[in-house]
């Protein structure tokens, strides 16, 4: 027993330093759980925020999709409509180049004015027209680009 006395004080000693260990070893994996708890909130905000940030740019995606559809349709009815007016003005300028209108009207005032003033209302109501639909095309442009 007395051997067991002398022996008390170095496991007392020894306990106390593996006592002092583990707390210390306790103490620094609390904090780095405690880190690591504080990295994965920040990052599961971070994530939240993407996936906010993902769906906003999908939805403006898909508007910028929608508002090229209608640019590519509107310019394919320019187009149409473009085509359609170069061949009524080439159907126009053949009639013209195939009469010698000038030596009519000074042999026939009377016939040809009212003709060619009837004619170029025609033409200059259809380019009020056109014009306006052109207008209102880029109007449309306009108020789709600033509603994006």
């Amino acid at each position: 027993m007395f051997a067991f006395i002398k022996m008390l004080p170095l496991i007392l000693l020894l306990g106390g330093g593996a006592y002092a260990y583990h707390t210390t070893k306790v103490s620094e994996l609390s904090s780095v759980i405690s880190q690591k708890e504080a990295a994965i909130t920040i990052l599961e905000t971070n994530q939240e925020k993407l996936l906010e940030a993902e769906a906003k740019n999908r939805k403006a995606l898909e508007t910028m999709q929608a508002d090229l559809e209608k640019q590519r349709q509107a310019f394919t009815n320019l187009s149409t409509q473009h085509a359609q007016l170069a061949k009524e003005r080439d159907e126009y300028m053949s009639v013209f180049r195939k009469h010698d209108l000038t030596k009519l009207a000074r042999l026939k005032p009377g016939l040809i004015e009212p003709r060619i003033n009837k004619g170029t209302e025609a033409v200059f109501r259809q380019v009020e027209e056109d014009s306006r639909e052109v207008d209102q095309a880029d109007d449309e442009v306009e108020v789709a680009n600033e509603e994006g």
